[in-house]
């Protein structure tokens, strides 16, 4: 037993343990659309055996669930991650702050010291009231003598010091004014101060404490690095140019604006950003079979008592729950590999909770085609749009901080809607206030015409008029709608002159377009005719 006793005290234990204390900072950021990926290393030299590596200065919105910790030189035991009565931390204010603080500090004695210097005028002018009020109850005094002489030397005294006391007062009165007009530069120079130090950004007073318990198997150099998830986002931001009529171009400038939440200061952080969702889904969904069952017909009812049957029913214990409607979405764009990644090229600064920070990436051009859209029945002017092919191999990512320049002259914002590599897509440029729009109803009518008018009928007789008031021919695409149904009983019937060029625009049923080329100084004109009929026990919705 004595043995085993004496073996077992030639182990190390933690409590034998030496403990190590080592700062550590950021070293590199990867940032996702909604999160951020931390690494950060720190080094030092152990003597050979079992150590306790005290990590003091880690922030306090990290989550320990997706802390990763790795030790090379070292084998790595147990760690102990502690958000809470963490033991108070050496200051490690920069010079910089240290003298932000210094500012303050002379701000706020200036200001004390002045404040003292106005009490004490305040002061000596209370004392001259005093003497005021003393000298004024010195001359009602009943028990004054009667002696003449005596009484006008008494007079004369109380003269000549009231009138002291009074030339006190009011010099007391100067002193303060004068005072107080020095007091609003002290409050600036203190408000400039307290500034000064919050644009630095300070490290915040909150801290997460890390300890690692490590065995050393031989004296030598430990790296010790961590990964963890902290908040953060990017968005990418677009500068849009259009330029050039003739060969008309687009260029995109390409940037991201980068945020950050993680409760410490990124200081010269090597920056990546991902496209990747981490926190989105990572597996396919399951897939059920459908049931279909057959239950006989329900007699008609009036809708009140069905309403109220239906209420009755729902708290029964047989009460059937209806299947939720589902509606039909947009297809989601997926992209071949794993996303796109950006890689900054030189080191950043992003203080928590304060910077948006902008980087800059590359500039995109693209041939473009430089055309005309109208929608007359809508807007009272055409639009300048230019259509162009993604041909580079990434998506331009959507986003709502995409700004459109003509002619290097900034014409408005808009949120920028996914473009896959190898696709088409349309840009805006603002008004063309020589394609002047107009939209009448020429006819319209409702019912049959006849003796009895039923309302099982609807005409409709419309122009569009564009007119082209500039020196410029404009190719311009015209755009209109006109009603479709998927019900055989209600009939369309629909007519324009002249005929559109395109009808179902992107697959959008009813919609139609005409592409025309309108010279200076000309209008042109398209009608529509719709004739629509339906049986007259029904309504036109």
């Amino acid at each position: 037993m004595r043995i085993l006793f004496a073996c077992l005290t030639l182990l190390p234990t933690a409590a034998m343990a030496d403990v190590f204390t080592v700062q550590s900072g950021p070293k590199s950021v990867t940032v996702f659309p909604y999160l951020a990926t931390v690494q950060r290393e720190a080094t030092l030299a152990l003597p050979q055996g079992a150590h306790q590596i005290v990590l003091p200065d880690l922030p306090h919105t990290m989550d320990r669930e997706y802390l990763r910790v790795s030790v090379a030189g070292a084998t790595l035991g147990t760690t102990q991650l502690r958000k809470d009565a963490v033991p108070p931390q050496p200051n490690t204010d920069s010079a910089k702050i240290v003298a932000a603080k210094d500012r303050i500090k002379a701000a706020e004695a200036a200001l004390r010291d002045l404040d003292d210097q106005i009490e004490a005028a305040s002061l000596a002018g209370k004392a001259a009231q005093a003497r005021i009020g003393f000298l004024g109850d010195l001359g009602r005094n009943e028990g004054l003598p009667a002696d003449v002489s005596t009484l006008q030397a008494l007079g004369q005294m109380i003269s000549d010091e009231s009138l002291q006391a009074e030339q006190d007062a009011m010099s007391a009165r100067q002193a303060v004014r004068g005072l107080e007009l020095g007091r609003a530069d002290l409050e600036t120079a203190l408000s400039d101060a307290r500034a000064a130090l919050a644009a630095l950004t300070p490290p915040p007073k909150k801290h997460a404490q890390l300890t690692l318990n490590v065995m050393a198997p031989a004296a030598g150099e430990v790296t010790i690095a961590l990964d963890y998830l902290v908040q953060a986002a990017w968005v990418p931001t677009y500068d849009i140019h259009l330029d050039g009529k003739d060969a008309p171009q687009l260029s995109v400038k390409r940037g991201a604006v980068v945020s950050q939440h993680s409760g410490e200061n990124w200081q010269g952080v090597a920056l990546t950003l991902s496209t990747l969702v981490p926190s989105g889904q990572t597996q396919p969904s399951q897939v059920y079979a459908r049931q279909l069952t057959l239950a006989d017909k329900e007699p008609p009812r009036a809708k009140l008592s069905r309403q109220l049957a239906d209420s009755v029913e729902s708290y029964g214990a047989g009460a059937v729950i209806e299947a939720p409607v589902v509606m039909e979405e947009a297809a989601a764009a997926t992209f071949d590999g794993p996303g796109v990644t950006y890689i900054v090229p030189s080191p950043v600064d992003i203080a928590s909770g304060v910077d948006d920070t902008r980087v800059a990436f590359d500039t995109l051009t693209f041939p473009a085609r430089r055309f005309a859209r109208a929608v007359p029945r809508l807007d009272q002017t055409a639009f300048l749009m230019a259509e162009f092919t993604n041909t580079t191999m990434e998506p331009l990512l959507p986003t709502q901080e995409a700004a459109l320049f003509l002619d290097n002259t900034l014409i408005g914002q808009m949120n920028l809607e996914l473009i896959p590599a190898g696709d088409k897509a349309e840009l805006p440029f603002g008004p063309i206030e020589d394609l002047r729009l107009s939209y009448k109803v020429l006819d319209q009518t409702e019912g049959d015409r006849g003796i009895i008018s039923r309302s099982n009928a609807k005409t409709d007789h419309t122009r569009m008029d564009i007119q082209n008031i500039g020196n410029e021919d404009w190719q311009v695409e015209v755009r209109a709608a006109v009603p479709y149904t998927a019900q055989e009983d209600l009939q369309i019937d629909w007519s324009a002159n002249p005929t559109p060029d395109q009808i179902n625009i992107d697959d959008r049923r009813g919609i139609l377009q005409w592409d025309m080329n309108i010279a200076a100084g000309v209008t042109t004109s398209i009608s529509i005719k719709e004739d629509l009929r339906w049986p007259e026990d029904k309504v036109l919705r």
